[in-house]
């Protein structure tokens, strides 16, 4: 939960962590923004999402069973958080989560029937599991996934931009406030568009369902994007509020 004691500070106040921490945190940003990564970035999470798909299809195409066909697609995402850890030389939590949001997605994909309203069915079956996930992470995992995928692209992929992330995390209450925050979003939404698709599949016909089965995960991407945007402005300046008053005080 947010606000854990054993990962806070042990301060009573952000301000008390003196001007070194905040300067390097800052440097930091300063020094390895995101755009400086952007491409790097980009070509991992292709090899991370488009390689799986491309592999599973590959290997499906040769002969392969579903199985093995989802173990060859797996090598994708492995494969960029390898690249991540040869640059940052730090564990990519984000790989992590595209390895198992591939994961749950193929596993379900081949598993039981493959009619038309069975799959349309199996699609809400895996956006719910990865609402669970997000979920999940905020309960058992030491940080929430939002965390970790802040951490790989609003940084340039560096040990040095990455590691201004878990600087942030240990110094700044608010900051680990809104990673919580956002991830319940994330995990809210797609639970939500999981139910809401489902219950379409169950009332419409295939071509209806199948329809809003493709633009209800655009809906929620949008709105988890600009809730995303909102909650991190919204914990900045309450950050930057909470620091300037005991500055004062």
């Amino acid at each position: 939960m947010p606000g854990r004691r054993s990962e806070e500070v042990d301060t009573s106040s952000e301000a008390a962590l003196g001007p070194s921490v905040h300067d390097e945190i800052a440097r930091r940003r300063q020094e390895h923004p995101p755009k400086k990564g952007m491409l790097f970035n980009v070509v991992v999470t292709v090899v991370e999402i488009g390689g799986a798909i491309a592999l599973f299809h590959v290997a499906q195409q040769m002969g392969a069973s579903d199985v093995v066909s989802y173990l060859v697609g797996s090598i994708g995402p492995v494969l960029g958080g390898l690249v991540v850890w040869a640059k940052a030389r730090k564990f990519s939590g984000a790989s992590a989560a595209i390895f198992a949001f591939t994961a749950v997605s193929a596993i379900i994909a081949v598993a039981g029937s493959t009619t038309p309203k069975i799959l349309l069915y199996k699609d809400c079956a895996a956006t719910g599991l990865i609402g669970l996930i997000f979920l999940g992470s905020c309960v058992v995992a030491r940080r929430p996934i939002v965390f970790f995928m802040a951490q790989r692209y609003g940084s340039d992929g560096t040990h040095d931009g990455m590691e201004g992330f878990d600087m942030m995390w240990d110094a700044y209450q608010d900051f680990r406030t809104g990673m919580y925050v956002t991830t319940y979003l994330w995990a809210a939404l797609f639970l939500v568009q999981a139910t809401g698709t489902a219950e379409i599949i169950s009332r419409a016909n295939y071509s209806t369902a199948y329809s809003f089965d493709q633009v209800l995960p655009l809906v929620a991407v949008g709105l988890g994007i600009a809730g995303s945007i909102g909650i991190g402005r919204h914990f900045t300046n309450r950050g930057r509020a909470r620091g300037a008053a005991a500055t004062t005080s």
